[in-house]
């Protein structure tokens, strides 16, 4: 089972007598798990990636488990002792499809993760229609998964874009236009780490691996690039 958790840090805690505030460093949880990740990995668990997300307080494990329990055991041993941990969000990905992405790319991409409000009974067509786009110049569909997080949150995709601003006109021309989509929010990754081998990470994904069938999506007027000026 493949699961994402967001392991929650705030910038700033109290200690346990609610007398001091310390400032923490945002790396905190992500310098620990490049430090020990290796010696985790187990026939039960196996980690695969690590990521951030631009101005949340929060880093994120997507964990291959072999069941929940495994999993709670692993985030009860490893990481829920570290000091300035303040909580825990476990995603469940079902149905997850990873998508064959073009070995050269032209230019720099950045990783955004697009959460989608489907309604109930739309469901599986726009995971289909999603899961058909082939990648484009600009815009490239990593992943799509069902996650059911919240009653608004049914549904979540990793998308590999030039610059923000063409991933929100990807967004408003091309996703939130779907039948059954009524919201659809987007964040910014703004920091990734793969924690396995390429062979390692085969391994796990490869029966989830599958190649769009559809058509390649649409390139989008250079107008709209701000990589230039993203980092501003």
């Amino acid at each position: 089972m493949f699961t994402l958790v967001r392991i929650h840090v705030p910038s700033v805690v109290l200690d346990a007598d609610g007398t001091i505030a310390r400032h923490v460093n945002p790396d905190y949880v992500w310098d620990y798990v490049i430090k020990n990740h290796k010696s985790w990995h187990s026939k039960e668990i196996r980690l695969l990636y690590m990521t951030q997300r631009h101005m949340q307080e929060d880093t994120s494990l997507i964990i291959d488990a072999e069941c929940l329990d495994a999993l709670v055991d692993f985030l009860v041993k490893h990481i829920a002792p570290l000091k300035y941990v303040r909580g825990f969000w476990i995603l469940n990905m079902a149905k997850m499809r990873f998508f064959q992405l073009p070995s050269e790319r032209g230019g720099e991409f950045s990783r955004y993760t697009v959460t989608l409000d489907v309604l109930p009974e739309y469901l599986n067509s726009v995971y289909e229609e999603i899961s058909m786009l082939k990648p484009g110049r600009d815009i490239m569909v990593n992943y799509i998964a069902h996650t059911f997080q919240s009653f608004t949150a049914a549904m979540m995709i990793s998308v590999l874009a030039v610059s923000r601003n063409h991933m929100e006109k990807w967004v408003e021309d091309c996703i939130k236009p779907l039948d059954g989509v009524m919201e659809a929010e987007l964040t910014h990754i703004s920091k990734t780490k793969r924690l396995v081998s390429q062979e390692e990470w085969l391994d796990s994904v490869g029966p989830y691996l599958v190649a769009p069938g559809g058509k390649n999506i649409v390139d989008i007027d250079p107008a709209y690039d701000d990589s230039m000026i993203a980092g501003c």
